[in-house]
């Protein structure tokens, strides 16, 4: 970096928001900007030199935390969101070109799982715009962002922000990007700011939906109750189980809307996505009638199908997603919440003896399943021998959390694969789901912006050889930033379940493994950190771990598997 005399650009590919401090009797675009979030509440940005709005923010009072990569400033970011529904906003600051160019897989990951957060990247001078190869923030991010705006004055920073913060809020929650360039950073706005903080919005359902909807599940037989991210996000959790025990009916949660319902709830079948539970697959197939509530239902490797010939209610509050996929006999744009209190009051005073006695049955036939399912994998579970079996990590490890207080989280592979359907989550956002993009390497930085979001629960994360090769560089952010969380790596140096399909590739050229001491890594960049090799030994190592996190210091603790060949994924690749 530069010293206090050299020129304003810190970076020779960029330009930085270093510089001498501005004449306070007006007030810059940068300035501006940072009242500007401080109003709307954010009192941290992770970022990633050099931006032409970092001293800006910092004379504003507004934590900056430095990541080792700009991908990870937007998984921190989008932990900060997802974990408190959007009610703490994580913003995302890079500098213009490549800083904007690595920033953009965080951004996407976002997109596509439907977090908000705030995208502030540099930008090109306006000289340059549209000056071959000058990366263009606007076309590119319009492609995975649900609003961008690059302000060309001062003035229009605040009003493009109001503009930001709105669709942030509204409907369905994904990324806005407002560019700053250093000639909008530092030009002085016309007037005083006026900027009011702004509300989200949000819609009821057409009444006569709603009555149609309750015609349709208090004929069904056996209506099934599908909970999606948007009911996470609606915080309408109580609404929807309400909704199950009204009508007696199972109710499940897609991956992204893991924690949605108390799995431990009797009427509760757990969670489906690529794996799945028992009870999920067995009320898939028999019921006649699915209410999804808060999801896309878009079809992908990591959601689960509903079969041909289900009479589909959908509820989302994205209209793009009726009718997308399924054929549906009542398609409802609305907030998860508003809606499910309006079909709340529709059913009260309809439902009676059928629905108590249906509801009885289902807790009972969902006790049965769940008990034959789990049997079928307790020696994966027991196993006692080395390398330790993954399902022996989990069970240890999952017995030293506190499930209502601790917010649990997965990566792609095996370790989503295992805890989404095995882990019983019991309040919302106790568990994080995530997958409708499965970038190696999110958990650690969804992780740590969960902790700063929710410093009073314990976060855990959960990693594989991959991910943490992806990513690991960001230990030194949590321990140079006290966000101290627990990391398990679930270390088999292989890529778990890829080995049937790369055979030659594999025998010849080790194509599919990987390995290193990640102990050691996590050691030397300031993490509490141990080996383990034997499953004796687990339950003393977690708790360690755990004990590190409470007294203030990250944790990571390294353990030497088997590859995990076996998935509840019912025959699903």
């Amino acid at each position: 970096m530069t010293s206090v005399d050299a020129p304003r650009s810190a970076s020779p590919d960029g330009s930085s928001g270093g510089g001498q401090a501005r004449d306070t009797s007006t007030m810059s675009g940068a300035d501006a900007l940072a009242e500007v979030l401080k109003r709307e509440g954010v009192d941290k940005v992770f970022y990633f030199p050099a931006s032409p709005i970092a001293e800006a923010l910092a004379r504003a009072g507004i934590r900056l935390i430095l990541t080792r990569q700009e991908r990870v400033a937007g998984n921190i970011a989008d932990g900060v969101s997802r974990s408190t529904n959007g009610r703490q906003m994580g913003v995302v600051a890079v500098q213009e070109l490549a800083g904007s160019e690595n920033a953009f897989p965080g951004i996407a990951h976002s997109f596509t799982d439907s977090t908000p957060i705030l995208y502030l990247p540099g930008s090109p001078p306006r000289t340059k715009f549209g000056e071959h190869p000058t990366f263009m923030n606007q076309p590119h991010y319009d492609l995975i962002t649900k609003y961008t705006a690059s302000p060309v004055t001062a003035d229009e920073v605040p009003y493009r922000l109001r503009q930001a913060f709105q669709a942030l809020r509204s409907g369905r929650p994904q990324p806005a990007m407002v560019d700053i360039s250093e000639d909008v950073a530092d030009m002085a706005l016309s007037g005083p700011l006026d900027y009011q903080p702004v509300r989200a919005v949000r819609s009821a359902a057409d009444f006569g939906a709603v009555r149609e909807a309750a015609d349709l599940l208090l004929r069904a037989k056996l209506p099934l109750l599908w909970a999606g991210h948007g009911v996470l996000y609606a915080e309408a959790t109580a609404e929807f189980q309400q909704v199950a025990e009204l009508l007696g009916a199972p109710m499940m949660n897609t991956l992204m809307g893991k924690s949605a319902t108390n799995e431990r709830h009797p009427l509760a079948c757990g969670t489906g996505g690529h794996a799945k539970t028992a009870a999920v697959m067995h009320y898939l197939e028999h019921s006649d009638v699915v209410l999804a509530v808060g999801s896309s239902i878009s079809q992908s490797s990591f959601t689960p199908s509903i079969p041909r010939g289900k009479t589909l209610i959908h509820a989302t509050n994205d209209p793009r997603d009726l009718n997308k996929v399924h054929q549906t006999a009542v398609a409802i744009a609305a907030d998860a919440k508003l809606f499910l209190g309006q079909l709340i009051e529709e059913l009260r005073g309809r439902v009676g003896e059928t629905e108590k006695v249906r509801g009885a049955e289902v807790a009972a036939k969902i006790a049965s399943l769940k008990a034959t399912w789990r049997a079928q994998y307790e020696n994966e579970f027991s196993d006692d021998s080395g390398p330790i079996n993954g399902y022996r990590m989990f069970r240890e490890l999952w017995n030293v959390l506190d499930p209502d207080t601790t917010i649990l989280t997965h990566e792609s592979g095996a370790s989503r694969d295992i805890q989404c359907v095995f882990y019983e989550s019991t309040v919302p956002r106790s568990y994080i789901g995530w997958g409708h993009s499965t970038q190696l390497g999110f958990s650690l930085g969804l992780g740590m912006g969960a902790k700063l979001a929710n410093p009073d629960k314990m976060v855990v994360n959960v990693m594989g050889d991959g991910a943490i090769g992806m990513t690991g560089m960001d230990l030194e952010t949590a321990s140079r930033e006290n966000i101290p969380i627990l990391t398990v790596i679930k270390h088999d140096s292989v890529f778990s379940g890829y080995s049937p399909n790369f055979p030659e590739a594999d025998a010849r050229y080790h194509a599919i493994r990987q390995g290193g001491d990640y102990a050691g890594v996590a050691k030397a960049l300031g993490w509490h950190s141990e080996r383990v090799e034997s499953a004796a030994d687990l339950h003393a190592a977690f708790l360690r771990g755990l004990r590190a996190v409470q007294e203030g210091q990250p944790a990571l603790v390294d353990v030497i598997t088997k590859e995990t060949t076996r998935l509840s994924t019912f025959g699903a690749h």
